[in-house]
């Protein structure tokens, strides 16, 4: 759907769209594709329209353009000979960029960015927009049918525009379970079970392929999901008479009607998953707890209760309690004595969460956290954002490590956000994750685990992608990355863990976002690194490595040696550095795993190489000047991850993807400012249909 960025739209993303075509989106003319850039008419938003300009007669409108220009600037020139010049004080804030009139019939050079519509327009919105996220269940077909919008050449033989009146069977979503697990339910005398989750085999006919990831490395089922069979069992679309959110629904929500509606406001969730637990604890060979972090004067709305319903029923209950969900809660009024007084902690907790989660949660304040560390520590290296040690945003891990060291019972640790949003079952998403990730070997792991995995670069194979990885680093001729990467001496003992999965290696970090080396990245807080007594001029300071977004799965074990770090020898580092940093000084096993990410465009792999994972520029990004140093658009050791993140907005996974909301809402039928309900209750085919996704951020619903 085509769109325009404003940097002010991170929670108004996809704003007032102007003109529509037939399909709900507008129309943006597009030319064959020559090069990595198409020439687009870009269409402007909340300004007059303009009429564009016609290429074929611009030679015939040329001499009568020349003569007027001449007697434009003379007049012109003129009138300013009158006018008082501006002041020297002026500054280039004070000037608004003034573009020219035929910028946008102009292609912005690849890696450059152009004063355009009154703002900074970049080269990637140049790149053709795909439509195929919008396309509804009616245009289902089966995985062996399916191709995907980037493989459509421009007849469009598979008659994108038509639709089926025959709706796709649904299937129940395969859970992988034990022989010996024995069902959970969500009431104390056993008869409401958790509710089933249905899906459609197969794909909207053109739906996008992500730009980066994989689903089918991950393992996540040839399926696509619906709002109406993904959530209407938690209450969405039943009124609260109903036992149900009372959000109204538009738009095709056919079928409704025949899902079981259950009044889950009489359902307490932390006394069915400890049922469940205590039904299925001597099958359980290891247990996860999953963190979800939030705080005390958090306004839960209407879907962030969908939200977390779901989680709890299809982690805790429908694992069998393999998994338990907690939140870990910050006390920001740092007036309250929680860590002294036993009726004000039981108040707060009490007042922080929905009645129907009570009993699950966790709180912590800054106060607290300066007992378990106690202060003075260090100064950092830089500390960018200027704020103080202890505050969450620069120290978000210290209430997680001391969370584990509190709940022994958990192997692994999931770190979850508020505003993220899950188009799937919990369950398979993170047991897939998992899956893969205890499958990879640890040799080599960091140096896959350093990029992007573009999957149309290699076949869409994962194993071209490892064996491009081993020969790059034979290329090299460095060493890869093995073993503690600090002196023994200076290192803590690890703590034992068993290997649960007996895949001969514990994986202690699993990110969904690469482990970038940030020491030569612009990124703004690569050192925010504490106690490791560097020198000014850079001595000494130790390896890092990072992953940018918090959500992952930690060991036991890292945690464990995060705290004893933080608590003996005064180490941190930034929340997403901090992790990953101590996983690489002992030697521990760190995967980053290949999360479906798709964007709004349509990316040229190779184009996509070069930025997302700084690989070595081609010759035509050679000759638009792409190369900021030794070959790199970010220069020698540098990264995407910092000045340059902006390329994320169009995306479904980053701090600032913008595509990620309206995607969400659109989805949930939440979306309605430009006719898109229309869209599709006609053209559309139906309510939209989504793969297993993984959205962030989400701000509004």
């Amino acid at each position: 759907m085509p769109f325009t960025i404003w940097p002010d739209s991170v929670t108004r993303d996809y704003d007032a769209l102007k003109s529509l075509d037939g399909d709900g989106h507008r129309h943006v003319p597009e030319t064959p594709r020559h090069g990595l850039l198409s020439l687009l008419t870009y269409p402007r938003q909340r300004y007059s329209h303009r009429r564009q300009v016609s290429l074929s007669r611009l030679r015939t409108r040329k001499a009568f353009c020349s003569a007027s220009a001449i007697l434009l600037f003379t007049i012109v020139g003129y009138l300013l000979l009158s006018l008082p010049l501006p002041s020297i004080r002026e500054t280039p804030s004070q000037t608004k960029p003034t573009p020219d009139p035929q910028d946008e019939l102009t292609t912005v050079p690849l890696g450059k960015s152009t004063a355009r519509f009154n703002r900074e327009f970049f080269w990637w919105e140049q790149f053709p927009t795909l439509h195929g996220f919008f396309r509804g269940h009616n245009t289902i077909v089966p995985l062996d049918e399916y191709l995907p919008e980037q493989q459509h050449v421009q007849e469009d033989p598979l008659h994108l525009n038509s639709t089926s009146t025959t709706v796709p069977p649904l299937t129940q979503v395969h859970l992988p379970l034990s022989d010996t697990f024995q069902p959970c339910y969500l009431d104390e005398q056993r008869e409401i079970l958790p509710p089933p989750i249905s899906a459609y085999q197969g794909l909207p006919q053109g739906f996008p392929a992500p730009l980066l990831g994989s689903q089918d490395e991950l393992g996540f089922e040839p399926v696509c999901y619906d709002r109406v069979n993904r959530f209407a069992s938690y209450g969405y679309g039943f009124t609260k008479a109903q036992g149900g959110l009372g959000i109204e629904l538009k738009g095709d929500n056919a079928g409704l009607n025949s899902v079981l509606g259950r009044d889950f406001t009489k359902v307490q969730w932390n006394d069915a998953q400890q049922r469940c637990l205590s039904t299925n604890r001597h099958n359980l060979t290891s247990r996860t707890a999953f963190v979800i972090r939030t705080w005390h004067s958090y306004q839960y709305t209407e879907h962030d209760i969908l939200m977390l319903r779901a989680i709890v029923s299809e982690l805790a209950l429908s694992s069998g309690g393999q998994y338990t969900v907690h939140f870990l809660i910050h006390v920001q009024d740092e007036s309250l004595p929680i860590w002294t007084s036993q009726t004000v902690y039981d108040q707060v907790l009490r007042e922080s969460l929905p009645p129907e989660f009570h009993g699950m949660g966790t709180l912590w304040s800054v106060p607290q956290m300066m007992t378990v560390y106690p202060p003075p520590f260090p100064d950092s290296i830089v500390n960018f954002s200027g704020g103080e040690i202890y505050e969450a945003y620069r120290s978000l891990h210290f209430p997680f490590q001391h969370f584990a060291t509190n709940h022994p019972e958990y192997d692994y640790f999931w770190h979850w956000e508020m505003d993220i949003r899950v188009t799937g079952h919990y369950q398979q998403l993170l047991h897939q994750i998992a899956t893969w990730a205890d499958e990879q070997p640890q040799h080599l792991a960091w140096e896959r685990a350093s990029r992007f995995f573009v999957p149309s670069l290699f076949n869409n194979s994962y194993a071209e992608y490892a064996q491009a990885v081993a020969e790059d680093v034979r290329s090299s001729g460095k060493d890869p990355i093995s073993g503690p990467q600090l002196a023994q001496e200076t290192l803590l003992d690890v703590p034992e863990q068993v290997d649960t999965d007996s895949s001969g290696a514990i994986t202690d970090l699993i990110t969904l976002d690469p482990l970038f080396d940030p020491s030569k990245s612009r990124w703004a807080f690569r050192d925010d690194i504490t106690g490791y007594h560097v020198e000014k001029n850079g001595d000494n300071r130790p390896p890092t490595r990072a992953a940018l977004i918090t959500a992952s799965r930690l060991s036991r074990r890292l945690l464990v040696l995060m705290h004893n770090e933080t608590y003996l020898n005064k180490h941190t580092m930034f929340p997403e550095m901090y992790p990953a940093s101590i996983a690489l000084h002992y030697g521990l096993k760190a995967v980053y795993a290949p999360l479906p990410v798709y964007f709004d465009r349509d990316w040229p792999a190779d184009h996509a190489n070069e930025i997302f994972n700084n690989a070595p520029v081609g010759s035509e990004g050679q000759d638009a000047g792409m190369d900021h140093g030794n070959g790199f658009f970010h220069g020698p050791g540098g990264s995407v991850f910092g000045p340059g993140e902006h390329v994320f907005r169009g995306s479904t996974y980053y701090s600032n993807a913008m595509f990620a909301g309206y995607l969400w809402r659109r989805w949930l039928g939440r979306e309605n400012r430009n006719g898109e309900i229309a869209w599709e209750l006609g053209k559309g085919g139906g309510r939209m249909c989504l793969p297993m996704m993984v959205l962030h951020p989400i701000k509004s619903e």
